[in-house]
């Protein structure tokens, strides 16, 4: 895996641009190069998504990265806010996270995945497109909105300036 990568999520970081929201079938999201030190990092972006209709849950935050030899940008770090369905951990990575089943807000932390992708002893490709970042655990504390998921994220991800995104525009859910 990129020796790289680390120090990229690490290092205090910027929004390169102020990003929309666009709308794609029944889900909004948007993605935004970030910087570093004022200089904008090839292969490194945040993406925001939710789906259309739920307002207020559903929301999803990641940095992805894109790794030489794969071409798909793909998360390495992200924070679920009022998932609508379960998560559940699988059987690998630290002890106390096996298996772990939980419907809450959640974060799958970089350090966790990244050490078991690094460390499981197979191909860094076959991880990514068959694991994703599988290890994850729920917050210490759900926050109450938007502002507050956002500034969440922005600690959690080391990204100064994610006031600056505008809430998805949400719209009423849909009766059939």
């Amino acid at each position: 895996m990129s020796n790289r990568l680390p120090p990229l999520i690490a290092a205090a970081k910027t929004l390169a641009s102020t990003p929309k929201w666009a709308e794609l079938d029944d889900q909004f999201n948007f993605t935004v190069p970030l910087d570093i030190g004022g200089v904008t990092q090839l292969g490194l972006r945040l993406r925001g998504k939710c789906n259309r209709d739920y307002a207020d849950q559903n929301l999803t935050f990641q940095i992805e990265y894109q790794f030489r030899g794969i071409t798909k940008l793909v998360p390495v770090t992200r924070i679920d806010w009022r998932p609508i369905k379960p998560h559940q951990n699988p059987n690998f990575g630290p002890m106390e996270l096996r298996l772990l089943r939980f419907h809450a807000s959640h974060h799958h932390l970089f350090q966790e995945n990244y050490d078991w992708m690094v460390g499981n002893g197979q191909p860094l490709a076959d991880n990514i497109r068959a694991k994703n970042i599988p290890i994850a655990v729920p917050l210490d504390v759900d926050p109450l909105d938007l502002a507050g998921v956002l500034a969440l994220m922005g600690r959690s991800f080391n990204i100064d300036g994610v006031g600056a995104i505008p809430a998805p525009p949400w719209k009423a859910p849909r009766f059939l």
